[in-house]
């Protein structure tokens, strides 16, 4: 199944495994906010209300959180992922316990709820996952995952969020990179970085480990 094709007002968990999971939260959400043109910024990926609040069972959510800390335990809070000489970039993952905003089942920020109905959740267990780029030993960038991807949305297009997100699947899934590399490729080239496609593949090759790690994590049950 597609990750973009969970029924509505279905559990995801009844369907997706981990890694499908996240793509379709992450996706969905971006969705949700751009067409209620919603700030959406600096939110956690998930918390477990909102997926209970989607008809999930409360152990089934933290199963899930538990193997999103296994992951953690595993590889560290920061997974690298990427290397090239001096440019390098990992995925951060952390939890943490926070009040959170609801719209209809999505998280939101304060701001948005200027422009829509929200309830405020207390106690909230949450995952935040960011990209940190180090640009040099001394300077570092750190992006809030979700964030870049509404940011994709409003300056390209949906379609351009759902290629990011599938070029991360067909790597998690088999090691490769497939067409969408290339649109991905082409949005880092108006940042001002310059690097073709034989470059990049190399420069993921130190994070090959992390990434058979992690797929064994994602294809637990428990």
């Amino acid at each position: 199944m597609d990750f973009r094709e969970v029924p509505i007002n279905e559990c995801p968990i009844k369907y997706l495994d981990t890694l499908h999971l996240l793509l379709f939260i992450l996706h969905k959400r971006v969705e949700f906010c751009k067409s209620l043109n919603l700030n959406c910024m600096d939110l956690p990926v998930l918390a477990t209300t909102p997926l209970v609040a989607r008809n999930c069972d409360r152990n089934d959510v933290h199963k899930f959180f538990r193997r999103m800390r296994r992951i953690v335990e595993k590889l560290s809070n920061e997974i690298e992922i990427f290397r090239l000489g001096k440019l390098s970039a990992s995925l951060s993952i952390e939890f943490g316990t926070d009040s959170i905003r609801i719209h209809d089942t999505y998280i939101v920020s304060d701001n948005d709820c200027n422009k829509v109905q929200c309830i405020t959740v207390n106690n909230v267990t949450t995952l935040y996952m960011r990209l940190v780029v180090k640009l040099s030993d001394k300077n570092l960038v750190v992006l809030n995952v979700p964030d870049i991807l509404v940011w994709l949305a409003r300056v390209y297009s949906m379609d351009t969020v759902y290629s990011a997100l599938n070029m991360v699947h067909n790597y998690v899934e088999n090691g490769t990179f497939t067409d969408d590399l290339d649109k991905v490729l082409e949005i880092i080239s108006k940042w001002g970085v310059s690097i073709d496609k034989d470059a990049f593949i190399n420069a993921t090759l130190p994070g090959r480990r992390n990434l058979v790690i992690l797929k064994e994590i994602l294809s637990t049950s428990t």
